[in-house]
């Protein structure tokens, strides 16, 4: 009776988790079309943030869009304040 519970129990938990997980992905790819991604590197390139397209690549695959984003690091990375030497 009590093994019967726990594998009962363990099949509604691993089901949750697998609905959850779709979703999780649903929204990541939803974001990964809709990103402006010359916006995207623009921002990053003000904060200077460094590696960021290696990550995007791997979340987004294909809906990646490399060119424009590399442009927008650059618009950004030129409205940077420059430390004092």
């Amino acid at each position: 009776m009590r093994q019967g519970f726990l594998v009962a129990a363990s099949a509604v938990l691993i089901w949750g988790c697998e609905g959850m997980s779709q979703k999780v992905d649903a929204s990541r790819q939803e974001r990964c079309q809709r990103a402006d991604w010359a916006q995207v590197g623009e921002r990053d390139g003000l904060e200077g943030a460094q590696g960021m397209a290696e990550r995007y690549s791997s979340i987004c695959g294909d809906l990646f869009e490399a060119g424009p984003y590399q442009e927008g690091v650059k618009k950004g990375s030129s409205r940077r304040g420059r430390a004092p030497a």
